[in-house]
C-alpha cells in the first residue's frame, strides 16, 4: 500500500507542475429515443488496481476525515469503479444517477479544514452522492445546504488531491461542481456534456466558443491538451448518429472517449511525467449497463446493473477488473464475488 500511496504521489507532482499530466475526459451524450450515455477516459502513470464493487442500500457511512466526521445511512445501492483501494472515482446508483471526479489543478480549493464543522473524506465525494441522491437536479439542491466540509487526502510529499465532479442521469441532465476559495461553484445544465481537467469549467466554456460549429472560426484542435481534448469531445459527441440500438449507442460512445484518450507512447522529455490513457468506461444509464475496457487489453467487458441486488444487508462484491482483465470477457456480471468492506483513504494530517 506504501508503494502504491506512493506511486500516487508521483502522479500528483506531476499534475501540479505539468497541466496535461493526467489527462481525464468525461462525456455525456443524449443518443435519442430516451437513450442516454456517459463515457470516461482515466488518465495516470500506471494501472491504479481499478476494481467494480457493488455497495446495497442501508450502508452506515462515516466522513474519512481525521476529526468530527459526517455520517450517513446509503439510501442507495450503486456500482462504481475504485481506484488503489482508497476511493471511488466514478460510479452509478441503481436510480441512474452517475458520478465522475476528474483532477483540477491550479485554482481548485476545497478551504482549509475546521474540525468544528463535520468532513467528508474526497475520496468519498462521488460515494455521498450516489448513496444519497436519485438524480441530478436533487444532488444540486442539495448541495445549496450542504455544512459539511471536503477535505483532501494529503499524500506523504505533502500534495493535495485536487479535482472536481460531475453528475448525470438518465434524463440527460448534467453539472458540474468546482471548488474554488473553498466555495462550490456549480454548473448545471443540459448543454454541459463534457468535462475534463483545468482550466475551471467557466473558461472551459468560453473557450469552446472560439471553434467552428460552436461560434468561433478556428478549426478543431488536435493537441492533448484539457482544452482541446475539451473541444473535440464536444463536436465529436454533438455529431454522433442515431444508434439503431444499445449496444451500438455504447460502441458510439468508445468512438468518441477513444478520440479524446492519449496513446501510450515515447516520454517526452520535457515533460517525463505526462501519463497515458489506463481505462475507459461507459455508463449505458437508460438500460442499466456498465462498460470498462482497459487500455492494457484488447477487451471490453461490462456488468449489467439491473441484475444487481443492492438489498439491505447484502455484502459488498468486487470484480478486481484491471488485474483479471485478461481472463475476462464480455457480461461479467456472475463474476463479482463477496468482498470484505472498503475502506477509504483518510486525511490524517
Amino acid at each position: 500500500m506504501r508503494q502504491l500511496v506512493g506511486a500516487l504521489a508521483v502522479c500528483l507532482i506531476s499534475l501540479i507542475t505539468a497541466s496535461t499530466a493526467l489527462p481525464c475526459s468525461r462525456v455525456l451524450w443524449q443518443a435519442g429515443d430516451g437513450q442516454v450515455f456517459v463515457g470516461r477516459t482515466q488518465g495516470w502513470t500506471e494501472k491504479a488496481n481499478s476494481a467494480f464493487r457493488v455497495y446495497p442500500r442501508g450502508m452506515q457511512r462515516v466522513g474519512a476525515v481525521a476529526e468530527n466526521p459526517h455520517k450517513w445511512t446509503s439510501k442507495y445501492g450503486s456500482l462504481v469503479i475504485t481506484g488503489y483501494d482508497l476511493a471511488t472515482h466514478e460510479g452509478v446508483n441503481e436510480k441512474g444517477l452517475s458520478a465522475h471526479i476528474l483532477y483540477l489543478a491550479g485554482e481548485c480549493d476545497y478551504g482549509k479544514r475546521d474540525p468544528k464543522r463535520e468532513g467528508l473524506g474526497v475520496t468519498q465525494w462521488v460515494q455521498y452522492f450516489l448513496d444519497n441522491y436519485a438524480s441530478v437536479a436533487e444532488s444540486v439542491e442539495a448541495q445549496k445546504s450542504f455544512a459539511f466540509q471536503i477535505d483532501t487526502l494529503i499524500l506523504p510529499n505533502g500534495f493535495p488531491t485536487l479535482v472536481h465532479i460531475s453528475l448525470s442521469d438518465k434524463t440527460g441532465d448534467s453539472a458540474v461542481i468546482e471548488y474554488i476559495a473553498g466555495k462550490a461553484k456549480v454548473y448545471h445544465d443540459k448543454r454541459f456534456t463534457v468535462m475534463t481537467n483545468e482550466p475551471t469549467y467557466d473558461k472551459q466554456i468560453e473557450n469552446l466558443k472560439n471553434y467552428r460549429t460552436f461560434g468561433g472560426d478556428k478549426p478543431l484542435p488536435g493537441e492533448r491538451t484539457p482544452t482541446d481534448r475539451f473541444v473535440r469531445a464536444a463536436y465529436y459527441a454533438d455529431n454522433l448518429p442515431k444508434p439503431a440500438n444499445r449496444d451500438e449507442g455504447a460502441a458510439f460512445m468508445f468512438s468518441v472517449i477513444r478520440n479524446v484518450s492519449v496513446p501510450f507512447g515515447k516520454p517526452d522529455p520535457k515533460k517525463p511525467n505526462v501519463s497515458s490513457t489506463i481505462f475507459r468506461s461507459v455508463q449505458d444509464l437508460t438500460s442499466g449497463r456498465y462498460y470498462f475496457e482497459s487500455t492494457y487489453a484488447p477487451n471490453v467487458v461490462w456488468i449489467d446493473v439491473s441484475r444487481l441486488d443492492f438489498s439491505p444487508g447484502q455484502p459488498e462484491k468486487e470484480l478486481q477488473v484491471e488485474k483479471e482483465i485478461f481472463k475476462l470477457n464480455g457480461d461479467v456480471t456472475d463474476k463479482l464475488e463477496k468482498a470484505q468492506p472498503f475502506v477509504f483513504g483518510v486525511n490524517k494530517g
